[in-house]
């Protein structure tokens, strides 16, 4: 028998036993919570492949309607007939099929085509829906996630319009900052800073930021041409298989302190694909900043055939200006047998503007002036607008600098209202916030341009 006075009293006991619990309680809900991360985790990789794969369907489908509606303008009856409208039917899902045929994590997708006629076009149609199968999402009991869309694809019965598109991108040092939150934490942990840091120093902080992951604004404007590029080219075998010719000519020119065209307009689309690759930010001498004022001058004084697009030897000239809408002062040049900045000797300013003279020169900031897109489009030139937000950094100590700061609170809510009056038509004037508003918004104004021949219409 064991002594009286051995014994734990009850209310050690109990202490012990709620012990006991609280310690089991606490695994229970330690696990709960893992099982939530774990969750949260999955669910941000398995929607960023969801995203990257609905994408490629959403191409293989735009291509799908495109092909259905030449199919049937090119058959024996133009389309008038049923039986032609339901080969191309035919022709468009047998497209669609074979395209998505290689993109993997499909669990499941259906598709339907159709095609109608009128006196004055043939519409085309691709609508799809179906699942993508997850991986960490399965924790979570999540298998699939489900999507849908359709392509609609259009071809004038007339004759078609030719067209020169001019992309004219912003190479200027803040299209080098992290096109999101984490890469502008990648660029600041491997090279010290997010943005306004790119000079020929025999440094190339450019090439180290995508050397440690990071991803620029100006490869999301560079993806997003890119994407056009497959779309052109799928337009331009159709408009020659008809006996057109190539109707879509595109061009490449860069603006930061000055102008530099990288390819005059041209219908070899590989070229284009080439030249786009090469686009980079502007670090060379007499670079870095932003001169809009220099530029559109420039741009607006470029020899060109202006015409009604109704031959070739006379297109419709469509400019798509894609940048951030900040002009600044910085110029780098040779200053005291050094590399440094001193400030762009053509630069206007353009109330209003802020001044900072921290670095030894007047390095002023301002937004855009609509007014320097009056010249241009007194030539008949059709300007579009796409303002690819200024992402202001996130990070200190670029997050602190007083010139962002103004940038944030008195430039940026002017500047879509300023690129919207550079526009010809103010559906011509875009706004794109997040990567994916890019590529949408690049889309959107090719279709625009592109309308008049063969084109697609969503």
């Amino acid at each position: 028998m064991i002594p009286d006075d051995t014994r734990v009293p009850p209310a050690r006991e109990h202490a012990g036993s709620l012990r006991t619990r609280a310690d089991g309680g606490v695994a229970v809900n330690f696990a709960l919570l893992l099982l939530v991360l774990l969750g949260v985790v999955g669910g941000g990789v398995d929607f960023a492949r969801y995203y990257d794969i609905r994408s490629k369907i959403q191409t293989a489908a735009d291509g799908a309607a495109l092909n259905g509606a030449v199919t049937a303008r090119d058959s024996s009856s133009g389309g008038s007939s049923a039986a032609d409208r339901t080969t191309a039917q035919t022709v468009a899902r047998a497209w669609f099929d074979k395209a998505v045929a290689d993109i993997g994590s499909i669990a499941t997708i259906t598709s339907s085509a159709a095609v109608t006629h009128t006196s004055s076009a043939l519409t085309s149609t691709v609508t799809y829906d179906g699942s993508i199968s997850t991986t960490l999402l399965r924790i979570l009991g999540i298998t699939t996630i489900d999507f849908s869309g359709q392509a609609v694809a259009q071809v004038g019965l007339g004759s078609p319009t030719y067209v020169d598109i001019l992309f004219v991108i912003d190479a200027s040092h803040s299209m080098a900052i992290g096109a999101t939150a984490t890469d502008q934490a990648t660029m600041m942990s491997k090279i010290g800073c997010t943005i306004g840091c790119h000079f020929t120093t025999g440094n190339d902080t450019v090439a180290k930021a995508r050397k440690a992951g990071a991803t620029l604004r100006i490869d999301v404007v560079k993806s997003a041409i890119a994407q056009i590029l497959t779309k052109a080219q799928t337009m331009q075998a159709s408009s020659i298989a008809a006996g057109y010719g190539s109707t879509i000519r595109i061009g490449l020119y860069t603006l930061s302190n000055s102008l530099t065209k990288s390819l005059a307009p041209t219908s070899d689309l590989t070229a284009v694909a080439t030249a786009l690759a090469a686009v980079d930010i502007a670090s060379v001498m007499g670079e870095t900043g932003t001169n809009f004022h220099t530029s559109l001058a420039t741009l607006a004084a470029t020899s060109m055939t202006i015409g009604d697009g109704k031959t070739a030897a006379n297109p419709k000239i469509f400019v798509v200006l894609m940048t951030d809408g900040i002009e600044d002062s910085a110029y780098q040049a040779v200053v005291k047998a050094g590399l440094n900045l001193t400030a762009d000797p053509k630069f206007v300013t353009y109330s209003p503007y802020f001044r900072d003279t921290d670095y030894g020169f007047n390095w002023d900031v301002q937004g855009f002036d609509p007014s320097l897109c009056a010249p241009i489009k007194t030539r008949g030139i059709n300007m579009m607008t796409l303002n690819v937000e200024y992402l202001i950094p996130t990070l200190s100590p670029d997050s602190s600098d007083s010139r962002y700061l103004y940038i944030k609170n008195t430039l940026k809510p002017k500047i879509q209202t300023n690129m919207a009056a550079c526009a010809t038509s103010s559906e011509w004037a875009l706004y794109a916030s997040t990567s994916a508003d890019i590529v949408t918004a690049v889309d959107t104004l090719f279709k625009a341009a592109t309308k008049s021949s063969i084109y697609l219409s969503k």
